[in-house]
């Protein structure tokens, strides 16, 4: 298994997160028995947990431990891994006297000042001691609250099962944030460190601890922990292998880390290179140059993006295309516009503007282009917002969206996941800011500044804290141009934001951008040059991607096969669409037949099972709209293949919603679900189905929404509780989400911490969109 591992390190090293992945699976490997060969001359477990009870007997005899009030009944197998014959499921309180230290109490502590570690000193594997404090213990603590050499010890509080083992030879006190653990029979404490290590990766030590965000874990919980022990030889042999490739783990960190530094400063280098060239003729040479080593150069997504950035920003100094001496100057094209703009003034259409600044010296960044201008945003573009206010939902026929920022997907607009607005609403916000075809919308809040869309529709619609770009003539000024013009400057604005967790751009600044304006033939031009590159780095960024998702299936092949149990077949790998379907097919087999069951009910048992079975094939990608989390993608596409493979359509209900129909090869997906997924992740998929087959559509819109919100918190190491996770629905999600009271919200969440599988551990991606709130400015 160990050549297994070593033979193919570059390929797990190389897949996506793969050094982390290839950890957790040495840790996996190790406390499975699969990392290092079994001795047929090592002292069985058996044998050893025979002389840990004498130990343990005649410690108690002596007064030296008490007894475990837990029952010391041995684990049953059921449902656990397969071990080797060797080796035993014991629970931690049989093989370790445990206990916590020393409660820091300065109005009733006395004795002597002493050095003490807690929580914030004990690290995974390690201790940071620069900032040890100290406190007043008696002699007669000691006992209780110090650790020697070779003790492990656990964090109880903050992230509840860290441990690491104490290695020096002076003594040290500890707080009653942590626990000691002193093993018996001279079993491996770098053996169980390792161990507390791995169930953390894998998301099991979640079920031994209690409270969210900062969990605790009692000793009651630490002695009932499952712990695979091995013989004692073989501990150490574990341990010699498992510290032999974690070092190789952060050789091959450190290697990936410099290379991709060396790569990216060479690509940065070779892309200042262009944007240094001093005309169009320039920068063609120096792009040939670079074009012949595109597939080295740029392999990664941050090159590709580092790309698409320097091409904007070529496009907007006029190096991108030669200029052409018979365009009409945009001197003129601006005198024109003056005009219109003069016109929609004296016909009341516009209000006339504040006088704009001149343009310094400073702002003007590069050398011009001939034929080319220095001008004002708001000279050739009509700058606007929407409405800052919350108008309410409304229902109904004569009901139109209201567009946030929240809405801009993919360079388009989202309109069902905008809320919807009267009629009389929609007017007032008109009459401020009438959007129409070609429009821009301009994201001017948040952490998606500068995130913008060319409206492609004529249906009418309101828009809350964006900006709105209107043309004074849009035969003057070609829209795409001008969304160039802004996308090569987003991030420059989000330097110049303001504001503290909603950061935001006024209509003063994007008013008073400074932009350089070619002809209006030349913008044509720019334009399509720049959309001829960027599909060229789509192209690369569609191989690069194929590339890593091969990279991940032979990965995910390699790692299967070393989990697998002996004489026992891997599962078969399968990619993403076929494990969505399926996952979909099992979900729709067992519940299709409830009344409760229906569309919505389904994407968010998908999600649950995605999520408590750690699903990694799944990779849903959810937003936070009005019955999220939702993804449409994954829905559409398990419903196109359930009625492609004659497995279920859906229906419409004569009521309202969806549900599900049986066609004629209903239930025919279940070997391939088998193959597709092993019997822990059917387990946990089943467990899932179970749980959810009664509730209504509510309670699963309900308690999925909490669980997606409490794993974000996780996932963005945020601190979490019940009120911010409550706060966090209610407030940054949709505005249907208030149909629940905080009450009720609270009363799902409670009922939540009653079922493991329902606690998350920050696996997958984070949820995407919400609600964003402006705050007040002039």
């Amino acid at each position: 298994m160990t050549a297994l591992l070593t033979d193919n390190l570059p390929l797990l090293a190389s897949a996506p997160n793969g050094i982390k992945k290839l950890r957790e699976l040495i840790l996996e490997l190790a406390v499975r028995g699969k990392l290092v060969p079994q001795a047929p001359s090592d002292e069985p477990a058996c044998e050893l947990l025979k002389r840990v009870a004498e130990e343990k007997a005649r410690l108690l005899a002596e007064g030296k431990i008490k007894a475990l009030k837990l029952s010391e009944e041995r684990p049953s197998a059921d449902g656990l891994s397969k071990l080797p014959s060797s080796w035993s499921w014991v629970r931690f309180g049989e093989i370790a006297q445990h206990n916590s230290g020393k409660t820091l109490d300065k109005g009733r502590n006395t004795g002597i000042l002493r050095d003490y570690i807690t929580t914030s000193n004990l690290y995974w594997g390690r201790f940071e001691l620069d900032n040890v404090k100290q406190m007043l213990i008696r002699e007669d603590e000691l006992s209780k609250c110090t650790a020697t050499k070779n003790d492990l010890l656990i964090c109880e509080g903050g992230e509840a099962g860290r441990a690491a083992v104490w290695e020096q030879d002076k003594e040290i006190c500890f707080q009653n944030h942590v626990h000691r653990a002193r093993l018996h029979g001279d079993i491996s404490p770098h053996y169980a460190q390792r161990f507390f290590e791995k169930i953390n990766a894998s998301g099991e030590i979640n079920q031994y601890r209690k409270g969210i965000g900062i969990s605790n874990m009692s000793s009651k919980a630490l002695a009932s922990i499952t712990f695979p022990l091995p013989p004692l030889a073989e501990q150490q042999r574990i341990v010699t292998k498992v510290d032999e490739l974690m070092a190789l783990c952060g050789r091959l960190e450190a290697q990936q880390a410099d290379a991709e530094s060396a790569h990216a400063q060479l690509v940065q280098a070779l892309l200042d290179s262009l944007t240094q060239t001093s005309d169009a003729n320039d920068f063609a040479t120096n792009w040939q140059r670079l074009a012949e080593h595109f597939h080295t150069l740029f392999n990664t997504e941050p090159s590709i993006d580092a790309l698409k950035q320097t091409l904007l920003q070529l496009a907007v100094m006029g190096k991108l295309v030669p200029q052409d001496p018979s365009d009409e100057p945009a001197s003129r094209l601006l005198d024109r516009i003056q005009v219109t703009k003069s016109r929609l003034i004296e016909d009341g259409v516009i209000k006339r503007d504040k006088a704009l600044p001149s343009i310094s010296d400073d702002e003007k960044k590069f050398s011009l282009p001939i034929g080319w201008k220095w001008v004002r945003l708001q000279s050739a573009i009509d700058v606007r917002d929407g409405t800052h206010d919350s108008p309410k939902p409304a229902v109904g026929v004569n009901t139109y969206p209201l567009v946030t920022s929240k809405d801009f997907y993919k360079g388009s607009i989202n309109f069902e996941s905008a809320k919807r607005i009267s009629e009389a609403d929609y007017i007032e916000i008109a009459k401020r800011s009438c959007v129409e075809r070609f429009d821009i919308l301009f994201s001017m809040i948040g952490g998606n500044i500068g995130n913008q869309v060319i409206v492609d529709t004529d249906a009418k619609f309101g828009i809350k804290n964006v900006a709105l770009f209107k043309y004074y003539d849009k035969e003057l000024t070609f829209p795409f141009f001008v969304k160039l013009i802004t996308e090569s400057i987003a991030i420059d604005l989000q330097k110049v934001a303001i504001g503290g967790a909603q950061p935001f751009v006024g209509l003063g600044i994007l008013r008073k951008l400074v932009i350089a304006l070619p002809p209006i033939a030349e913008q044509h031009r720019i334009v399509a040059k720049v959309d001829q590159l960027m599909a060229l780095c789509d192209q690369l960024k569609t191989r690069l991607t194929q590339a890593r998702q091969l990279n991940e299936q032979l990965a995910i092949t390699l790692v299967e096969r070393a989990l697998a149990d002996d004489g026992q077949p891997a599962p078969v790998t399968t990619d993403q669409k076929a494990a969505r379907t399926l996952l979909a097919a099992e979900i729709t087999h067992r519940l299709h037949s409830q009344r409760t069951f229906g569309q919505r009910k389904l994407q968010k048992v998908i999600y649950l099972a995605e999520h408590a079975a750690r699903l990694a094939a799944i990779q849903g990608s959810y937003l936070r709209d009005v019955a999220g989390p939702h993804d449409r993608q994954l829905m559409n596409q398990v419903e196109g293949e359930l009625q492609n493979l004659q497995w279920y359509e859906r229906i419409e209900r004569e009521t309202v919603g969806y549900a599900y129909h049986a066609l004629s090869q209903a239930g025919q997906h279940q070997q391939a679900y088998n193959n597709a997924w092993s019997a822990a992740e059917r387990a946990s998929i089943k467990q899932v189905i179970e749980l959810m087959r009664d509730w209504d559509t509510d309670r699963c819109e309900m308690t999925v929404t909490l669980y997606a919100a409490w794993n974000d918190f996780i996932l963005e190491g945020r601190p979490v509780s019940d009120e911010a996770i409550v706060e966090e629905v209610m407030h940054s999600w949709n505005d249907t989400k208030l149909r629940f009271g905080k009450t009720e919200w609270l009363a799902v969440l409670g009922e939540m911490k009653k079922h493991k599988i329902l606690m998350p551990s920050g696996f997958g991606k984070r949820t995407t969109g919400g609600m964003l709130s402006l705050p007040g400015f002039e």
